[in-house]
């Protein structure tokens, strides 16, 4: 199989399930190991190409949710401008912004602390079959919830504590977040927003944690291989925020448990007898 398509591929699968509560790295993890796509990519020098493509669905989040980022960063800015005194108008996003730094502190203590033994489990298809299962089960627990509570700094942390749990392959990030915002009685758009927005902050880490790790230069090919990966993550992952959302409204969120459950089953019987 060529170079190209395995990027190709692999930037759709990513861009797709980033979104949809069905785990984007899990799916990497097994589509790698089905379709033997690890030494194609590392024959073409591909170290940062899972963190090219979550680049490129962060770039879908952030011109999905534009205008409301850039009322953060500029009431953020007119904040700090104005001697950190706060005005009424700057309340809503500045505790906004702060219900996003405490959301994710689980997460990056989670990172910081058990990274290595984390990353050893996305040479796993097994465990990311598992997690599957396990993604699956926790989403039918947010089945007809939802309503319209507010954020809290209590529901910021737990939504951040099941971002955590997300960091694991096979358990969806978008799937643990929101369902966790559902079952606190968060609305569906709020849930998905905040969900969203709360993914920019361990993208950006993680990148900038593996960027520093890197050795060596990056050649033409690897080049090429990081855009393309980017630029086609980010067009399959803006299409599936926007059909998620349109998901959510109509309450079918915990459907995709009727894809999960068997899926995981079926690829953990299958890597256990291989």
């Amino acid at each position: 199989m060529s170079w190209l398509i395995s990027v190709i591929i692999l930037a759709v699968i990513q861009g797709l399930t980033e979104f949809f509560p069905v785990s984007s790295s899990g799916h990497l993890v097994l589509a790698e190991s089905f379709l033997s796509l690890n030494e194609e990519l590392s024959r073409s020098g591909s170290i940062l190409f899972e963190l090219a493509v979550h680049v490129g669905t962060l770039g879908a989040v952030i011109i999905f949710y534009r205008d409301k980022i850039g009322r953060i960063v500029s009431n953020t800015l007119s904040w700090a401008s104005g001697g950190f005194r706060v005005r009424e108008k700057q309340k809503p996003e500045l505790q906004y912004l702060l219900l996003l730094v405490v959301g994710s502190v689980p997460a990056a203590i989670v990172g910081l602390f058990f990274r290595d033994r984390i990353s050893s489990l996305f040479d796993s298809p097994m465990a990311a079959s598992a997690f599957l299962v396990l993604t699956g089960i926790f989403i039918l627990f947010g089945r007809e919830r939802g309503g319209g509570i507010s954020l809290s700094w209590r529901a910021a942390l737990l939504i951040g504590a099941a971002q955590a749990v997300a960091i694991l392959p096979g358990c969806s990030r978008s799937g643990w977040t929101i369902t966790a915002a559902l079952l606190m009685g968060i609305g569906f758009e709020r849930a998905a927003e905040y969900s969203f927005l709360l993914s920019i902050p361990p993208i950006i880490f993680g990148f900038l944690l593996e960027l520093g790790d890197f050795q060596g230069g990056i050649s033409t090919q690897t080049s090429v291989i990081l855009i393309t990966g980017a630029v086609v993550s980010f067009i399959s992952g803006y299409i599936a925020l926007k059909l998620l959302l349109g998901i959510l409204s109509r309450g079918s969120f915990h459907r995709f448990a009727y894809y999960l459950l068997p899926a995981g089953s079926v690829a953990f019987i299958y890597f256990y007898l291989t």
